[in-house]
């Protein structure tokens, strides 16, 4: 199937993915703080323990393919822009922002299921609250991503043009509130990028070498 060095990059957006997709499976949309009383949210981490705990560590596994997929798609980026470009960096930086908060979102995340049986209701139910709302980096983060990649894309050709179009008004559907339309598509959206990066690379592998 090639180097792995070439196709395996652009194919942790597959595995970003399957880490999203169980995330969703396990965690949900978690306690709405609104509408659940400090009881109901103790006794939630008391009996779902173990799999929220899953959901958590995946969430940080999630963050860290982020970044080796953000690193892949810079490369591809700068290669059409050339140096002087600028958007594979902020599309770069996207995948950071979104990776470190993931990663803040997931050590939150991870306390209510540890401390469920430790600390007072109202303190876990207080976490909880942060734990719900906590969500702006996914716009921060991936909006920037797949904003800055439409442009560079429908610029400068990394890929091919329909796609970039595509990335343009995903990305500015995620600073709009109509954002949540996102969680659904998302998912598509990156399993997408990440064949076309696959299939790019192994193109690049098949093709003769140069002198």
């Amino acid at each position: 199937m090639g180097r792995i060095s070439r196709w395996f990059p652009p194919f942790t957006g597959v595995l970003f993915v399957v880490a999203v997709v169980l995330i969703t499976i396990l965690i949900g949309q978690g306690q709405n703080a609104s509408t659940k009383t400090a009881q109901e949210v103790v006794q939630h981490y008391k009996d779902h323990s173990t799999k929220e705990s899953i959901g958590s560590i995946l969430i940080v596994y999630a963050s860290m393919l982020m970044l080796f997929f953000g690193g892949w798609l810079r490369r591809i980026l700068r290669d059409a822009e050339g140096p002087g470009g600028i958007l594979s960096t902020v599309a770069f930086g996207g995948a950071v922002a979104f990776s470190a908060g993931a990663a803040v979102a997931g050590s939150i995340h991870l306390a209510l299921p540890d401390l469920a049986d430790d600390i007072n209701p109202v303190a876990l139910q207080a976490i909880n609250g942060i734990d719900y709302d906590m969500f702006f980096f996914f716009p921060v983060g991936l909006g920037t991503l797949v904003l800055a990649t439409g442009i560079s894309v429908v610029r400068h050709g990394a890929l091919p043009k329909w796609f970039g179009w595509v990335s343009v008004v995903l990305g500015v559907l995620f600073f709009t509130p109509a954002f949540f339309i996102i969680f659904f598509v998302g998912p598509i959206y990156f399993l997408l990028l990440s064949i076309l990066g696959v299939r790019l690379a192994l193109r690049e592998d098949a093709a003769p070498a140069t002198v």
